[in-house]
C-alpha cells in the first residue's frame, strides 16, 4: 500500500507541476526607487511605517504592496503580482498603475493624518512589457483637505 501511495503522490505532483508551468506569462512587476526629501525626514523615522503600493489610477486600493520603515529610505522596492492583498485584485488585472508611497506613525494604514508623508507617481503603463521602472520622492504631507477630496 505504501508503494501505491508514493506513486499516487508522484503523479499528483507531476500534474500540479505541469499546470503551474502552463501559464508561462512572465509575472508583472514595478521596480520603484523611493526616497524622501531631507527636510521632511523626521528624527524618529524608525518609528514611522512606510507603505509603497501600486494601484489603478484614481484609486488607493493596492494591487501590490510593500510595508517597511521610513528609515530604510532611500531604497529600491520591487512590487510583484504575488504581493497582493486580495487575490482578484493584482497587477495582472491592470494595464495602467500609479505608485503611491505613504509614511505614517499610525499602526492603521487606513487612518489619515495631516502629518503623514505621501508621494504619487504619474500613471504608468504595462504596454511596453511586464516590468515598469520608476522613481518617486516623498516631498509633501498628506493634507487633510486633499484627503477629503479623495473620499
Amino acid at each position: 500500500m505504501n508503494k501505491y501511495f508514493v506513486w499516487l503522490m508522484t503523479c499528483l505532483l507531476c500534474v500540479f507541476s505541469l499546470a503551474s508551468s502552463a501559464d508561462s506569462t512572465p509575472m508583472r512587476k514595478v521596480v520603484v526607487d523611493v526616497k524622501v526629501a531631507k527636510n521632511l525626514l523626521p528624527a524618529d523615522a524608525e518609528l514611522w511605517t512606510l507603505y509603497v503600493y501600486a494601484a489603478k489610477p484614481n484609486t488607493r486600493l493596492p494591487l501590490s504592496n510593500y510595508k517597511g520603515k521610513l528609515s530604510e529610505l532611500p531604497k529600491t522596492i520591487t512590487l510583484t503580482e504575488s504581493m497582493y492583498l486580495l487575490p482578484h485584485l493584482t497587477l495582472k488585472q491592470a494595464e495602467e498603475v500609479v505608485v503611491i508611497a505613504k509614511a505614517t506613525k499610525s499602526k492603521n494604514p487606513h487612518e489619515k493624518s495631516n502629518k503623514d508623508l505621501i508621494a504619487f507617481s504619474l500613471p504608468l503603463s504595462f504596454d511596453a512589457g511586464n516590468e515598469i521602472k520608476t522613481s518617486i520622492e516623498i516631498v509633501e504631507r498628506d493634507s487633510l483637505s486633499k484627503i477629503k477630496k479623495d473620499n
